[in-house]
């Protein structure tokens, strides 16, 4: 250290130390620490179990910080390094897998997908090569959504690369043409375009083109990669008791490539910090800046809202939104138990991502935090008298909502007479030929269903209609037929789809 440095330092201390407002006058505030107040105030308030949050501006993540608990019945605490299932915000990261190949000749955009899955064949009149690569990033294929291999590759976890393929031959056209139509089908398509004749090849072409270059190390498409400690579990409210966890639905074989990673809340921030500056990530160049601009590009018009959110265009795997007068590009998703927001606004260059993993409320609470932190960062005046106002609505909507689902409780409480015939005329193997099998046992002095990879304990929901309740993403009500002559159920319905009994337990 030179004499000049010297005496300089000795001057800045002994100011400091005469003077400790100047230490505090951190210009613009603490910014970190008033996203962590709120961000745990949401979570004293009882408004999502646990949480994890990042804050990028152009092409570096500034702040991550954890919340709350991971496993409510454990206690075991979020922290930076824990994981949450982040469901449909998967679509981002194919989309632009799939636009970095093309940039580099190895897709054509243009191209029909029976160049990569010749194959490929679906209901009359819809001819397949009349359905681009680019058509299935922009939701305009045209194929009516749904069905059995959003079914498979999203729950059950039952399928193969063939088999995927001719179920695919029973979809037509949908209702509405080609006009924008919000689904997993064509992500689905597209990650057998990526890696035709595998069941999850998929995986590896999007952590090579995506997740490596950006060090997302803590990001996978596999949860047996994960250390089960690592993990958010999912939870949901029950009336009177606050979140409750339960089972985590996802494993390996139904994580796919419209809804298939967990990631930390820090990792995802750099896949937003890479879109947000064309392609860069802590000042070096990850991605060419075309490919990265491409996908944010008003493709197609939408009008739908979520939460405060006006969205009005989708691009190439990203919701193109309108909010407070700003353009907010946005990518969220939802699953039993979790909720994930990530976003940026493009002229300031901040983005943020917030994962929870709970239900109910915390869906509204993790934009909530979003909008808290753009504010935060981009000097509304009004900010915590706002926010505290938006914060007290949200408890009360909860609590208001919490009231409606212990009515319903209640009410279905009424109906949970007896079931008319023993367990053992419920259980049995059913199975349909377009959605797989499902497996009713009895154990533990009740029924549990196995379909794929779920498995779920069942609930009475009407006991005088044979209708029981499970979870497979989801609520969803098994109604049981019987024959008049007495005997096992024949067949159970689920979600319009018939299952025919094939076997005994």
């Amino acid at each position: 250290m030179t004499a000049r440095i010297r005496v300089l330092a000795a001057l800045l201390g002994a100011l400091l130390h005469a003077s400790p407002g100047l230490a505090q006058a951190t210009i613009g505030g603490d910014w970190r620490a008033d996203v962590a107040r709120f961000a745990q105030s949401v979570i004293d308030a009882g408004l999502a179990p646990g949480m994890g949050v990042a804050v990028s501006q152009d092409d570096r993540v500034l702040y991550t910080g954890g919340f709350g608990v991971a496993d409510a019945a454990s206690g075991r605490g979020v922290g930076e390094d824990t994981a949450f299932y982040m469901a449909s915000s998967t679509k981002a990261l194919t989309a632009t897998a799939v636009t970095l190949l093309a940039e580099r000749g190895e897709i054509d955009l243009a191209a029909p997908v029976t160049r990569y899955l010749p194959d490929l064949a679906f209901g009359a009149p819809l001819a397949a090569d009349s359905v681009t690569i680019e058509r299935l990033l922009t939701m305009t294929h045209g194929i009516e959504d749904g069905g059995p291999v959003v079914v498979r590759t999203a729950y059950s976890g039952d399928f193969t690369a063939g088999l995927l393929i001719d179920l695919l031959a029973g979809y037509g056209p949908a209702e509405d043409g080609r006009a924008f139509n919000y689904g997993n089908l064509g992500y689905n398509i597209l990650g057998m375009v990526l890696a035709p004749g595998t069941e999850h090849g998929w995986k590896d072409v999007v952590r090579r083109e995506v997740l490596e270059p950006l060090g997302m190390a803590s990001t996978t498409a596999r949860v047996s990669e994960l250390d089960p400690d690592r993990i958010a579990l999912p939870h949901n409210v029950v009336p009177g008791e606050g979140f409750r966890r339960i089972s985590l639905g996802k494993t390996d074989a139904n994580l796919h490539a419209a809804g298939g990673h967990f990631t930390t809340a820090g990792d995802l921030a750099r896949f937003v910090a890479a879109h947000a500056s064309g392609g860069r990530l802590e000042g070096e160049r990850a991605f060419p800046a075309a490919p990265i601009a491409a996908t944010h590009e008003r493709r197609v018009p939408q009008a739908r809202s979520f939460g405060p959110y006006r969205r009005v265009a989708w691009g190439y795997g990203w919701d193109i939104a309108e909010w407070e007068g700003k353009t907010i590009v946005q990518r969220f998703g939802s699953f039993a138990g979790y909720r994930s927001h990530m976003s940026f606004e493009p002229v300031s260059g901040v983005g943020v991502v917030v994962l929870v993993n709970g239900g109910g409320p915390a869906s509204p609470a993790t934009d909530l935090v979003a909008s808290y932190v753009y504010d935060r960062m981009l000097g509304r005046a009004d900010l915590e008298a706002e926010y505290a106002r938006r914060r007290a609505e949200l408890e009360a909507e909860a609590e208001a909502d919490g009231a409606e689902l212990a009515a319903h409780l209640a009410e279905r409480r009424a109906r949970l007479a007896p079931l008319p015939h023993p367990l053992e005329a419920y259980a049995g193997d059913y199975e349909s030929p377009r959605v797989g099998r499902i497996e009713w046992r009895v154990v533990a002095g009740g029924l549990e269903a196995r379909m794929g990879v779920v498995q779920t304990r069942a609930e009475v929901f009407d006991a005088a209609a044979n209708r029981l309740r499970i979870e497979i993403g989801g609520g969803v009500v098994a109604e049981f037929e019987f024959p008049p002559g007495g005997g096992p159920a024949g067949a159970v319905t689920m979600a319009g789809e018939r299952f025919e009994r094939v076997g005994e337990p």
